[in-house]
């Protein structure tokens, strides 16, 4: 449709919807017409004839709006409302007036729309805004105060404490609008919503530091109220305060253990704090006060999954696939669940059960990785081949399926020749540009594994996988440790949590001769996350310093998860021929 044509049906609109202010003219019906039913006349609807001037200054009114002449169609349909005193032009005048801020015009109009709907809170709220920007606030007062009354009456007072505030919120006048809200709160300073929308208007403002005050005053009053914890929380994350806001969520859940929406809202700070661990826990109680939220329940699996709990991540994920089942996003997680505890034929047919949409081309490459671990690695070449790519990020992710698959099959120069196509076709991408690192460190070409990792730090020098591959490579091919620190301690400052920065950080340490040092790594880095390299890598400390029967125990850990790994057996083989 053209904007000429939707002008023309707005406008047309308008002419209809005036000609209800007109005077119903009562006609015969034709003799051979059927009875009709009565129509129900608005009796609060003024009697007005539509006369040809009220017509014109009506359509001047509306198109002027629309032409961004808010002005014009302010004075003109206030002129119509006065005429008419037809409340709902009174309304439009009003609005238009308060947008154009001409808010003498807007009082006026204000004025006859409550005079026409005196019930019709709106009208007060747009009367009350415009008296705060003439500046006339005991007159704002004395109508927050008719409108509490009417509120209270009708045991709705909670409502327009939090509609003052938001009236409130947008005047200009911005501390004679807060010396407002305080007046009013202390007409009811034991009213929990009172000191919950002074809070709401403190933050308005910027004034978060109050904002808190009033928070607090409100839990004093309702101290199992959910919305005011919530909201105290953001304040303290909001002042960069988040072991303030910790201490806060765990206090509060203490004392309101089935207060699930802040248990939902402190394990997803847990999650932005990277705390997997504790994040799960908190979820997993939510998920069983309440079993049937499918997203709670999906995110428990998606949790399970990142804390390599791989039977608790398929178990939930399954339950949230039956509570949702168009969730395909977890059939691709459920695809992963089995590749990482070796059911590939399970993964095979997870990944066939995509269907068409965001998620099928993911689940595609997958299932050639899943192909190739089932052994068939032409089959999972030629299905990666006929995966049909029309965007670069999809050229780079079947790349790097082809080069997982290759570099599993310790096919390292074919990986590295698809890596090099790849580059050429996405040149600079910087998952091409970490791959080829990696790929060219294990056919022993670190020149090649260099120049791409510092290429990709050039572009991003706070990539914590560069930062913490290259200092690793350095630590572990070369001499050059003062540069392999230096690169190591921006990863950890980036990242101290990190399992495996921390294990390139004890492997440093290691062949610094730090052997302390490098233990308190490991042992945290293995603590973090149960990796075979990791635990090849303490075994290893251990050994060397004395502790051969830990070291054996921690081997033999790694053995029973990952039997297979190479570098783990390289370095059990290395100590124990």
């Amino acid at each position: 449709m053209t904007t000429q044509a939707a002008r023309f049906l707005s406008t047309l609109s308008i002419v209809l919807w005036m000609t209800a202010c007109a005077s119903v003219v009562k006609t015969a019906p034709p003799a051979d017409s059927a009875p009709t039913k009565p129509v129900k006349i608005d009796e609060s609807l003024p009697s007005v004839e539509l006369t040809t001037d009220i017509l014109y200054d009506l359509l001047l009114g509306e198109i002027a709006g629309q032409q961004g002449k808010i002005g014009v169609a302010a004075a003109t349909l206030g002129k119509v409302a006065r005429e008419t005193r037809d409340p709902r032009i009174a309304e439009r005048a009003t609005l238009a007036s308060l947008y154009a801020k001409r808010y003498e015009e807007a009082h006026q109009s204000a004025r006859l729309w409550i005079e026409l709907r005196p019930h019709e809170t709106e009208a007060r709220e747009a009367l009350i805004t415009a008296l705060l920007e003439l500046d006339r606030v005991e007159e704002a007062r004395e109508h927050f105060e008719t409108l509490f009354s009417s509120e209270e009456t009708r045991r709705n007072l909670d409502q327009a404490y939090l509609r003052v505030a938001a009236v409130l919120g947008r005047s200009s006048n911005r501390s004679a609008a807060i010396d407002l809200m305080r007046s009013l709160v202390a007409l009811n300073p034991t009213l929990p919503s009172a000191h919950f929308s002074m809070a709401h208007l403190m933050v308005r403002g910027g004034e978060l530091d109050r904002a808190l005050v009033s928070a607090d005053e409100a839990l004093k009053y309702r101290p199992n109220w959910e919305e005011a914890a919530l909201f105290k929380a953001r304040i303290l994350l909001s002042l960069k305060e988040p072991q303030k806001a910790r201490a806060f969520y765990e206090s509060f859940l203490n004392d309101n253990r089935d207060a699930n929406v802040v248990r939902l809202n402190y394990a997803r700070f847990l999650v932005d704090q990277k705390e997997w661990e504790k994040a799960l826990e908190e979820f997993k109680r939510v998920a069983a006060s309440v079993p049937d939220d499918a997203d709670t329940v999906y995110a428990v699996g998606l949790l399970s999954l990142q804390n390599n709990r791989l039977e608790e991540a398929e178990k939930y994920l399954k339950r949230a696939l039956a509570l949702r089942p168009q969730n395909d996003q977890a059939r691709l997680y459920l695809g992963q669940v089995a590749e990482q505890r070796k059911q590939f034929d399970k993964a095979v047919d997870w990944y066939l059960t995509v269907k068409e949409g965001e998620y099928f081309f993911e689940a595609q490459t997958r299932l050639g990785v899943a192909l190739a671990k089932q052994g068939d690695l032409d089959r999972a070449r030629q299905h990666l081949d006929g995966v049909k790519v029309q965007t670069d990020p999809q050229r780079v992710q079947i790349a790097l399926a082809h080069e997982q698959i290759l570099r599993d099959a310790r096919k390292f120069n074919e990986a590295l020749a698809v890596l090099n196509e790849a580059v050429k076709t996405v040149p600079g991408d910087k998952d091409l540009l970490y791959a080829r690192a990696l790929v060219a460190e294990k056919l022993n070409k670190l020149d090649i594994t260099e120049r791409d990792l510092r290429e990709i730090l050039k572009k991003d020098p706070t990539n914590v996988n560069a930062l913490n591959a290259l200092g690793y490579t350095l630590t572990d091919r070369t001499t050059r440790y003062d540069e392999a620190h230096e690169l190591l301690q921006q990863a950890i400052s980036l990242k101290p949590d990190d399992a495996f920065i921390m294990d390139s950080m004890g492997w440093l340490q290691y062949r610094l001769g730090n052997s302390k040092e490098a233990l308190k790594y490991l042992r945290r880095a293995l603590e973090i996350r149960n990796d075979a390299e990791i635990a090849a890598h303490l075994g290893e400390v251990l050994w060397v310093t004395g502790d051969r029967h830990e070291a054996e125990s921690v081997w033999n850990r790694a053995l029973r998860e990952t039997p297979n790994n190479e570098s783990l057996n390289g370095i059990i083989k290395k100590f124990k021929p």
